[in-house]
């Protein structure tokens, strides 16, 4: 029986300088830092946009509020009877 003749994966793969291998494989191993700050900034905005929402319907039904509801009277002025 005959040994399986050795397949070479490396033989496809271009071959880069020992000084960039360290460098790429660092790059690649930590994401540069972005992932990490999607993590931080993601939420971040979701919370503004939640809380910009939130201020626009508040104005909303305040401007509402304020067209339909009479004007509330001065609370120093004692009210008067016509009695």
């Amino acid at each position: 029986m005959e040994p399986e003749p050795q397949r070479h994966t490396r033989a496809f793969r271009p071959q880069l300088p020992c000084e960039t291998r360290p460098v790429i494989s660092s790059i690649f191993g930590h994401q540069g830092g972005w992932d990490e700050a999607l993590m931080v900034l993601v939420p971040i905005a979701i919370f503004v946009g939640l809380l910009l929402l939130a201020n626009k319907r508040a104005k909303a039904i305040q401007a509402k509020r304020a067209q339909t509801d009479p004007v509330p009277e001065d609370p120093e002025r004692p009210e008067t009877s016509d009695s």
